[in-house]
This record gives structure tokens, C-alpha cells and sequence, in this order.
């Protein structure tokens, strides 16, 4: 229901912005470009799995750093109301693991060693920008569908591939910001988005995990 009532407020706001459209460019692209912070806490604890022993008690922190590249094509409805969708290459540069197993605590850290393995993701958007002027406050809300990436361990001097995590999860999408018209066709935004991770976790005690972006994109009226 609260769903439905969101999609009905962004239906009247574009309704009541329709403005004139005579000669207006309906679709543009851009190209993107982000660094990226990422945290995930959890904790989980483990079956018993011998009579009279204690479960395993695992608490994890974990944050990273990295950078996102893309592509998007956009469709303007109105002068004030577009949809964009495209494809986001993502890559953790570097990223720091505190773990604690049952009160014992110890730290591990990740750089990159495969600078080409990128995380891929689809988002699908809807904006907004509150003016015409040529600088404008611009708002955005979907949802991304991420794709499972490889990551890599070395285990006794090995390097090993590993997957963690389902092969795709939707994570909604919000972001703020601020567009300027640097010609009648070239634009520049510069927009903060977050994206957070909704799916249930029934097995874990508690888990939260969320990206934050400084998306910056380039964008070219057709």
C-alpha cells in the first residue's frame, strides 16, 4: 500500500510539471563516474554442531573503498521529470575485515590485485530537477539489480576464486544533488547516492549493508 501511494505522488508531481515539449530533445546519455564507500555489519551464530559444545559467535565489520564507471541513456517525460537506466562497472580498490569469533578478535586486509575485475550493476531511475535554470537541484529514486562478482582468496599460498551472496540482488536507490547546463546539450551533475541492501537475512542476527557514491555524470541532450 505505502508503495503504491509513493508511485501516486511521483505520478502527480509529473502530471502537474507537464509542461510544453515542442522541440525539446527527449533522450540524452552520460557518462558516469564515482568513488564508492562500502560498509557491511552482521552478526551471525553457528549451529551446534557437538553435543555440550558453544555455538560459533561471529561479529563482522567490514569496509571498503573503490570506484564505479558507467554508462546511461536517459528519456526526459517532461522538462522536469526523466528515466534513466544503464550498466555500472564497480571495483573495490581496497577493504578492511574485523572479525570477532567468539570474543577473539583479529583484522583482515584486502587490496586488489585484479584491477579488471569489476562488480556489475543495472539501475533503472526516475528524476527529477526542481527548476529550468541553469543550475538546479536534481533528485533521483529506483533500484539496481547487482550482479555477483568473483572475489579471490589466497589459502596457503593459493589464490583461490570465491562467490559469495546470491547471483543477483535489487537494492533500492536514492540520490540528491545538483545539475548545471554548461550549453544548450551538455550538462554536468554532481549527486551523492545511496544505495542499501533490503533483503532478508533470516539467518543472521542482524545484517546492514549499504554503498555510499559521489556520482558524477557528463551528459550529451541527442
Amino acid at each position: 500500500m505505502k508503495l503504491n501511494y509513493f508511485f501516486a505522488l511521483i505520478l502527480t508531481g509529473m502530471l502537474g510539471s507537464l509542461q510544453p515539449v515542442c522541440g525539446q530533445h527527449r533522450f540524452s546519455v552520460s557518462v558516469s563516474a564515482a568513488p564508492v564507500y562500502a560498509q557491511t555489519d552482521l552478526k551471525v551464530i553457528g549451529p551446534v554442531t557437538t553435543p555440550g559444545s558453544q555455538p560459533i559467535d561471529i561479529v563482522e565489520h567490514a569496509h571498503g573503498v573503490g570506484y564505479s564507471i558507467g554508462l546511461l541513456g536517459h528519456y526526459n517525460f517532461t522538462p522536469k521529470w526523466s528515466a534513466s537506466a544503464g550498466l555500472w562497472a564497480t571495483q573495490t580498490v581496497s577493504s578492511t575485515i574485523d572479525l570477532s569469533t567468539n570474543g577473539v578478535d583479529y583484522t583482515v586486509n584486502y587490496a586488489n590485485s585484479r584491477p579488471f575485475n569489476y562488480a556489475y550493476k543495472a539501475p533503472v531511475m526516475i528524476n527529477f530537477r526542481s527548476s529550468m535554470k541553469r543550475l538546479s537541484p536534481y533528485f533521483s529514486a529506483g533500484a539496481s539489480a547487482d550482479f555477483r562478482a568473483t572475489s579471490y582468496a589466497t589459502i596457503n599460498g593459493t589464490e583461490v576464486p570465491l562467490k559469495f551472496g546470491k547471483t543477483v540482488t535489487f537494492t533500492p536507490l536514492l540520490g540528491a544533488g545538483i545539475i548545471y547546463g554548461l550549453s544548450d546539450r551538455l550538462s554536468l551533475l554532481a549527486q551523492p547516492m545511496l544505495q542499501y541492501n533490503l533483503d532478508s537475512h533470516p539467518s543472521y542476527s542482524y545484517y546492514h549493508s549499504y554503498q555510499l557514491s559521489l556520482q558524477m555524470q557528463l551528459k550529451y541532450q541527442l
